[in-house]
């Protein structure tokens, strides 16, 4: 009897551990199958949300216009034309590039307090090559101004060559309007710096720039 006993009790653990693994697999495989319908959900939706909610890009390439207010005051104060501050407005047309480069022709007008009581004023003409960073909806940039500076009223003394390094950032506010600011070191040099390197005249400011870029 006692074999009888102990034979029927291991039948009926045998057959509870089998019920047990049965029910153990199935309540996996719709664990699984439910996870993965889940997962599958999950990825679509957030498809759908990076697809809806995606920045405006400044990287399909096209037209520009970048129409900036610059102020720019000089890093020491020295008596020579032109180096006190700056202050006045340019406007680059250039071309978007699909890899985050831009390049355009800048031209401006700037007007200067040259010393403490004259006021002058200079024309800048350059070209404009920046490189936007990133493709987040805020984007950073590096840019390079280069150029001449002229005055028609006496071209020869008061030209200037300009380089003008900086950093900023663009914020879009519409689908095709952003709001730019930068920071750069405004150098300009006498034009006969490169000519007769007694005559060199070389004047440094710190400018800030704040403007909009209108584009596609």
């Amino acid at each position: 009897m006692k074999r009888l006993y102990t034979l029927l009790a291991a039948f009926v653990l045998t057959a509870s551990y089998a019920g047990a693994q049965v029910v153990t697999e199935r309540c996996w495989h719709l664990d699984k199958v439910q996870f993965m319908e889940h997962k599958q959900d999950f990825w679509r939706s957030h498809k759908m949300f990076s697809t809806s909610a995606r920045p405006v890009s400044l990287f399909t390439g096209g037209y520009y216009n970048l129409t900036e207010f610059t102020y720019g005051f000089g890093l020491k104060v020295i008596t020579t034309p032109y180096s006190h501050n700056h202050l006045g407005v340019t406007t680059v047309n250039g071309w978007r590039f699909g890899n985050g480069l831009a390049l355009g022709l800048g031209v401006g007008y700037l007007k200067y307090n040259y010393d403490d009581d004259n006021d002058g004023w200079m024309l800048p003409l350059y070209i404009d090559a920046r490189y936007f960073i990133g493709s987040q909806k805020n984007k950073f940039f590096v840019a390079a101004d280069g150029g001449f500076l002229f005055n028609f009223e006496n071209f020869k003394e008061q030209a200037r060559y300009v380089l003008n390094p900086q950093v900023g950032i663009v914020i879009p506010v519409s689908k095709s309007t952003h709001l730019s600011f930068a920071a750069g070191l405004y150098t300009q040099y006498d034009y006969d710096f490169f000519k007769r390197p007694d005559a060199g005249i070389r004047d440094s400011f710190i400018n800030l720039k704040l403007g909009l870029m209108f584009g596609k």
